[in-house]
């Protein structure tokens, strides 16, 4: 019995903390310095995870598309445009970052469109399938004109009614936690904390 428990309380632990990927925007995958794209570029995120992007040097925004017109805006998620200077380092502390809960693992498809550059590689695909791959995706960004970056200023973000399989959004200050992750943690320290009276009350 206290075995039994034991393993069931380590087993609750991943439904209270979802993990957390951290997308760089206007950083290359292939060298890990300021580019174009996405790093990384394909990510497989589970129900309950964030997805926090971080945005690099230059002007950058993550805006949802499709897969089959990588670099339209599709009416879902849109992070704004967000302005950083040249002269911080690729990974300097304090970045701006926007966050999202993914609740669904349906594939999502992004595309930074104030760096004006998504037929050359700059977009993201979310948890990609084998008959929309990864691959695919950018294939079809390859095959778009070029168009011109927006001539919005940094801004908010589509509402979570207008996206399409969108997550819920948060835009929390580059060093200030979002309520989301405080709620979490609460919630997660009192589920602790009854497991924790079960296990040894069982002792």
């Amino acid at each position: 019995m206290k075995c039994t428990v034991l393993t069931l309380s380590l087993s609750l632990l991943p439904l209270v903390f979802g993990a957390e990927y951290l997308v760089g925007v206007g950083k290359d995958e292939t060298t890990g310095k300021k580019g174009i794209g996405f790093d990384p570029s394909v990510i497989h995120p589970a129900v309950g995870d964030t997805i926090v992007w971080e945005f690099r040097s230059g002007q950058h925004s993550v805006v949802q598309s499709t897969f089959q017109n990588p670099c339209t805006d599709s009416g879902g998620i849109n992070t704004g445009v967000h302005t950083v200077s040249d002269d911080l380092t690729v990974d300097a502390p304090g970045l701006p970052r926007y966050e999202v809960t993914v609740n669904s693992t349906d594939p999502l498809w992004f595309f930074d469109e104030a760096g004006g550059l998504c037929n050359k590689g700059a977009i993201l695909a979310v948890n990609p399938t084998s008959t929309q791959t990864a691959a695919a995706f950018k294939e079809n960004a390859a095959k778009e004109p070029a168009s011109p970056p927006p001539s919005s200023t940094t801004g908010g973000s589509a509402s979570e009614s207008d996206a399409t399989n969108a997550p819920s959004e948060t835009s929390p200050g580059p060093s200030s936690p979002s309520n989301a992750a405080g709620k979490v943690a609460q919630s997660g320290g009192l589920l602790l904390g009854a497991l924790s009276f079960l296990v040894f009350g069982m002792l």
